[in-house]
């Protein structure tokens, strides 16, 4: 953040001004959109290409909270392509690429991660003594030592 905060102002300046824009593309997807969407999927860029033959190949990368809601969205794909061309924005959009974006609390370690036993971890190590095959028992006893130590 203390990088963030030394970069010129005309740095800040054009961060911000992106970040309203997605705001805005956000915004203008949405409207195409059910309301159940306005939580759940945001738009991550639009990207202005232009192919070997000069035209335009406009694509917006949009991120669902999920897997399940980018299967929602990509349901209403066609629709919502056709809606947005109709704008002058996005007269030569060529695609909509959705993405799964991950939640903070899926990248967050949580303390609900299961709790094991020493009962476990002495079930698992019995079973490695009576494994034959090398690498497989050494990956359970690796195994039992780390869910003895709790974890």
């Amino acid at each position: 953040m203390k990088k963030v905060l030394q970069q010129s102002s005309a740095s800040l300046d054009r961060l911000l001004q992106h970040s309203r824009y997605l705001e805005y593309l956000s915004k203008r997807l949405l409207t195409y959109l059910p309301a159940e969407f306005a939580e759940k999927v945001t738009v991550l860029g639009f990207s202005n290409k232009k192919n070997s033959n000069n035209d335009n190949q406009q694509a917006l990368i949009v991120a669902a909270i999920s897997p399940a809601w980018a299967s929602k969205l990509r349901f209403y794909t066609p629709t919502l392509k056709r809606s947005l061309c109709a704008e002058p924005q996005f007269n030569q959009l060529k695609k909509i690429v959705i993405r799964v974006a991950a939640s903070k609390a899926s990248v967050k370690k949580d303390n609900e991660s299961p709790l094991y036993s020493q009962n476990s971890a002495a079930i698992i190590q019995n079973s490695a003594e009576h494994i034959e095959n090398n690498e497989l028992k050494e990956a359970l006893i690796r195994l039992a030592r780390n869910v003895e130590n709790g974890g």
